[in-house]
């Protein structure tokens, strides 16, 4: 196994996973968060708002239309402001025991994707959530970016297996996630996040941002955090 700084892809100025109010449950408009990059120093962001059927569960029918004027808009949509570079993926969601996936915002896929599984949206017992999601990747690795924080309490991750998703990832090439929003909230399950950090061939550190203060904050908390606990070394 390499060592940690090696198997995280994106320690310097890249985060892969953050929401924006144009389309999902972020504060800040898509120009209002590209404009912050540039001012943290960031030289690539993904967008990775949620699918469609976590969109329609949040959002009023009002709402959907200027939503929907907005995100058909975007084809022509450029970043003005800077040099960062902006990418544009989907978090999917996990939809029941049949690994059936939602993979659109209003019947728009991108080419990769995050793999989801929120309690709100998954209808089949979460007791199954390891299985179905490792059917998932079995399908689907090819346009799986990354797995979401697999190491949180929140929704009923509790239920996972990370040794399993750890191993099922590694042999499908799928990254697996390391949350610092989740850690930075205390919802890591740190025995599971110590795994996760030892065992998984390649991993995204990502923000999952969904203020300007968690875009700037988290992910340099959570590096500090695996400094101050011996996963990196100076």
């Amino acid at each position: 196994m390499k060592p940690l700084k090696e198997r995280i892809v994106n320690l310097d100025s890249k985060d892969y996973h953050m929401h924006t109010s144009s389309f999902s449950d972020w504060i800040p408009t898509i120009n209002e968060l590209v404009q912050f990059a540039w001012v943290i120093w960031m030289k690539e962001i993904a967008i990775t708002d949620h699918s469609q059927v976590s969109i329609n569960k949040f959002r009023n029918d009002s709402s959907i239309s200027a939503w929907w004027t907005a995100r058909y808009s975007l084809r022509n949509w450029k970043n003005v402001y800077n040099d960062v570079n902006v990418i544009f993926w989907v978090e999917w969601d996990l939809l029941n025991d049949k690994w059936d996936v939602c993979f659109d915002i209003q019947w728009k896929e991108s080419e990769f994707i995050i793999l989801s599984a929120h309690s709100s949206i998954y209808k089949s017992d979460p007791e199954t959530v390891t299985k179905w999601t490792i059917e998932a990747i079995k399908k689907y690795h090819g346009k799986i970016k990354f797995i979401w924080h697999p190491c949180s309490f929140a929704d009923f991750w509790d239920f996972y297996d990370i040794k399993k998703l750890v191993e099922v990832a590694n042999e499908f090439n799928v990254w697996l996630e390391f949350n610092a929003k989740v850690l930075e909230r205390n919802k890591s399950n740190l025995e599971k996040l110590d795994y996760l950090l030892k065992n998984t061939n390649k991993i995204y550190l990502n923000s999952d941002a969904h203020t300007l203060y968690d875009f700037k904050n988290v992910r340099k908390n959570a590096i500090k955090f695996l400094y101050d606990n011996n996963y990196l070394t100076k």
